[in-house]
C-alpha cells in the first residue's frame, strides 16, 4: 500500500508502510469504507492522486446530474458508505448537498465531473469539487425529491441514488468474490386499511388561544386561516383521499402570553419568521432582560431557566415551566415559527405558501391529538379487531440530550398509560421526567422498567419506544433507521436502469405519435415499484386495487418489517421516500420472541395503530399513533 491509498484524519502526517497498515487494522470498518469511496471515484476514471481532499478525511463524492455540472449552484449527492458490524451491514447512503460557485473562481478547474456506466447505455456523473471556490449551501433550502416518475427528473431523485450506489457496491463485491447480497423487502402478509383516520380527529374540543409573541399586530385577516379553515384548506384530505375539514370550537387571539396557561384550553404561539435551520429560541439574563436576548439552543434556555437568573421568549418560558419541568402532562401548546404578517397573506383556497399551510396543519392535528393525551377525547381505531379492544398498555419513550460547557447529558423519560376500548384509545395516565430533576425520575423509571438501561450502561438509552403489557410484562419495540432498506425496486428487474428501460420504447412510441409521454408508468403492468403500485405479482393482480391502503408486512421470523406507503399512493410528480419499521417482542423474561409474531397480540395492536396521512398532513408519517402519544409527553 502506498501514501496514495492511505487516507486519514486531519493534516497529513509521515506514514511509512508499517504505521498505515496498523491504521488500517485498527480501523478496518473506515479502510473499507474508505476503499468504496476511491472506487467510485476511480469508475468515473480518475487519477488516483486526484481522490486526495487535503485536511479532510477521506474524499468527498458526489453524485450529480450530468446536464446541470456547469451550473452556479450545484445539487449534489454525497456518496456515504458505512459498515455496520453487528449487522454484517454495508450501508448506501447519501446525504443531499448545495453548492455556488464563488465568481472568483469562474476561469479557474473549480468542480470536475465525470461519467461513470449507469447500465442500459445511462451514464451517471461523479462530481470531485474544490473546496474553497465554493460556498455550501444549507441543503435544507432545497430538498430532494424522494420519488418522481418525471422522466427529466428520476436520476435526481433519492429512490435512483439510493438504487445506483447499492448497485454499485455489489458489483465490487462480485468483482472481489466476495458474497454479498442486497437486502430487500419482500411482502408476505398485509394488514386491510389498518390505518387510523385522519375525520375523527379534525376538530379541536377545547378554545384555540392564538398567542401573538412577536411585535407585530395580530389582527383579524391573521386569524381568518384558522377561524375560516374549510375556506383555507379545503383540499386537506384523509390517508385514504378523503377530504376531512378541520374545525375549532373557537379561536381567540390574545397580545401578550398569559403568565398562567390554562388547562382547559389550546395554545398557539406565534413565534415569528425564522431563517432555515435557525431558532426561535431567544435568552437573556434577568438583568439585561429580553431587550438583549440572543438566539440559544433548547437545553441551554432550559438550564438557564431551572437556574433562576435567566429569562426567554414566551414560547419558550412557558414550554418550560408547564412542560419540561412538570411530572405529568398539563396542558396542550404549540409553537409556530411564523407571524401574524405571514398568516395574513394566506387566501382562501389558493396554494400560497405552501410550507405555511403544512406547518399549521401539523399544529392543528397535534393540538387534537394533545387532547387525546389530556383525556379529553379517544384516538378513534375503526379498523382495530373487536378482539383486541380491551385492557391496558403501558407506553414509553425515552430522549438523551448531550450537553456543552461539561453538563452531564440529560436523561428524559414519559410513561403514558392508555385502555383500548370498544371506541377507542384512551389515556388513563402520563407521566414524564422533570428537566431539573431528571436524574433522580430516571432512577425511579428504570426501577420500574430496568430494560431502558441495558446491563453495563451508565445511561438511559437515547430514542427508545415501548409498548408493555402491564399484565404479563411482554413489550414490544419498533426500530427505525439507516439499516432499514429503503430501495423497494422490483426484484424482477436486475437495476434501476433496467426498470426504466422497460419502459422505454413504450414512451418513445408515444413521442413519436404526438404525445408527450413524460411519465414512467405506475401501473401494474411494469409495476417498477410494488408497495407503492401494486402489492401484488402479476400471477395474483386484482381488479380494483386501491393503492396506498395496505400495510405490507414481512415475517422474518424474530422481527416483522413493515412498509407504511404514502398516502393515496405514489404521485408522479414527486414524493417522499418511504421508509419501513422493523418490529421486535421480547417476553416477559426479557428473551425476543422468534417465530409467530404476527399472531402477538402487541404486533396486532400497533399494527392496527399506524397514521398515514395524519401527522403529516397529505403525506407519510410512518409512525405509530401511540408512538406519537407517548414522544408528545416527553418533549411536546
Amino acid at each position: 500500500m502506498t501514501k496514495s491509498d492511505a487516507w486519514y484524519l486531519g493534516p497529513k502526517p509521515k506514514l511509512n508502510r508499517e504505521s498505515m497498515i496498523a491504521a488500517v487494522r485498527a480501523h478496518p470498518e473506515k479502510f473499507v469504507e474508505l476503499m468504496l469511496q476511491r472506487e467510485l471515484l476511480e469508475a468515473a476514471a480518475y487519477d488516483s492522486e486526484q481522490t486526495f481532499v487535503t485536511g479532510g478525511f477521506g474524499p468527498g463524492v458526489y453524485l450529480g446530474s450530468l446536464p446541470k455540472a456547469d451550473a452556479r449552484r450545484l445539487y449534489l449527492a454525497e456518496a456515504k458508505f458505512r459498515i455496520r458490524s453487528k449487522y454484517q451491514q454495508i450501508v448506501c447512503d447519501f446525504i443531499a448537498k448545495a453548492f455556488t460557485r464563488k465568481k472568483a473562481s469562474k476561469g479557474n478547474t473549480s468542480a470536475e465531473t465525470l461519467v461513470a456506466e449507469a447500465g442500459n447505455g445511462f451514464l451517471f456523473g461523479v462530481t470531485r469539487i474544490v473546496p474553497s471556490q465554493f460556498f455550501e449551501e444549507d441543503a435544507r433550502k432545497y430538498p430532494m425529491t424522494g420519488i418522481s416518475l418525471d422522466s427529466g427528473k428520476f436520476r435526481q431523485t433519492r429512490l435512483y441514488y439510493l438504487n445506483i450506489l447499492t448497485e454499485f457496491a455489489l458489483s465490487l463485491f462480485d468483482r472481489a468474490s466476495v458474497r454479498a447480497s442486497a437486502e430487500t423487502f419482500v411482502a408476505t402478509h398485509c394488514v386491510d386499511d389498518g390505518y387510523i383516520p385522519l375525520e375523527p380527529l379534525a376538530e379541536l374540543k377545547r378554545p384555540l388561544i392564538v398567542v401573538n409573541a412577536t411585535e407585530q399586530q395580530l389582527t383579524e385577516e391573521a386569524l381568518a386561516p384558522l377561524k375560516r379553515i374549510p375556506e383555507f384548506f379545503p383540499k386537506w384530505t384523509s390517508s385514504i383521499g378523503e377530504r376531512a375539514h378541520f374545525t375549532a370550537r373557537s379561536v381567540t387571539g390574545v397580545a401578550a402570553a398569559p403568565a398562567q396557561l390554562s388547562k382547559e384550553k389550546n395554545y398557539l404561539f406565534l413565534n415569528g419568521e425564522v431563517e432555515l435551520g435557525e431558532t426561535s429560541i431567544r435568552l437573556a439574563s434577568k438583568a439585561d432582560g429580553l431587550t438583549q436576548a440572543k438566539a440559544a439552543t433548547a437545553s441551554a434556555a432550559y438550564n438557564k431557566l431551572a437556574e433562576g437568573d435567566s429569562v426567554a421568549d414566551a414560547y419558550t418560558e412557558r414550554k418550560f415551566a408547564q412542560l419540561m419541568e412538570q411530572e405529568t402532562y398539563v396542558v396542550a401548546m404549540q409553537g409556530l415559527d411564523y407571524g401574524p404578517v405571514s398568516l395574513e397573506k394566506l387566501l382562501p383556497g389558493r396554494s400560497g405558501d405552501v410550507t405555511l399551510q403544512e406547518a399549521l396543519k401539523r399544529c392543528l392535528v397535534e393540538l387534537s391529538l394533545k387532547e387525546c393525551l389530556l383525556g379529553q377525547k379517544l384516538v378513534p381505531t375503526p379498523s382495530m379487531p373487536e378482539e383486541l379492544r380491551s385492557g391496558h398498555l403501558t407506553l414509553l419513550a425515552t430522549r438523551r440530550i448531550f450537553q456543552q460547557g461539561g453538563r452531564k447529558a440529560k436523561q428524559l423519560v414519559a410513561c403514558v398509560g392508555v385502555e383500548l376500548t370498544a371506541d377507542g384509545i384512551a389515556v388513563r395516565s402520563t407521566e414524564r421526567s422533570p428537566w431539573s430533576r431528571d436524574t433522580a425520575a430516571a432512577l425511579d423509571f428504570v426501577d420500574r422498567f430496568p430494560f431502558l438501561q441495558p446491563d453495563g450502561k451508565q445511561m438511559i438509552e437515547d430514542g427508545q419506544f415501548w409498548l408493555v403489557d402491564p399484565t404479563t410484562g411482554e413489550r414490544l419495540t419498533a426500530w427505525w433507521g439507516e439499516f432499514v432498506p429503503r430501495i423497494i425496486l422490483n426484484s424482477t428487474y436486475p437495476s434501476i436502469e433496467s426498470a426504466l428501460a422497460a419502459q422505454e420504447p413504450g414512451l418513445q412510441r408515444r413521442r413519436e405519435a404526438g404525445e408527450t409521454a413524460r411519465y414512467y408508468s405506475k401501473g401494474r403492468d411494469f409495476n417498477m415499484l410494488p408497495y407503492y403500485m401494486s402489492m401484488y405479482s402479476p400471477d395474483h393482480q386484482v381488479r380494483g386495487e386501491k393503492t396506498g391502503t395496505k400495510i405490507a408486512l414481512q415475517d422474518c421470523g424474530g422481527f416483522v418489517r413493515t412498509f407504511v406507503p404514502p398516502a393515496g399512493g405514489i404521485v408522479g410528480t414527486g414524493d417522499t421516500l418511504s421508509g419501513m419499521r422493523d418490529v421486535m417482542v421480547y417476553g416477559g423474561d426479557g428473551k425476543p420472541k422468534e417465530g409467530d409474531l404476527l399472531d402477538h397480540r402487541l404486533v396486532q395492536v400497533y399494527l392496527h395503530t399506524l397514521t398515514n396521512g395524519v401527522l403529516v398532513a397529505g403525506d407519510n408519517s410512518k409512525m405509530s399513533i401511540l408512538e406519537k402519544l407517548v414522544r408528545l409527553a416527553l418533549e411536546n
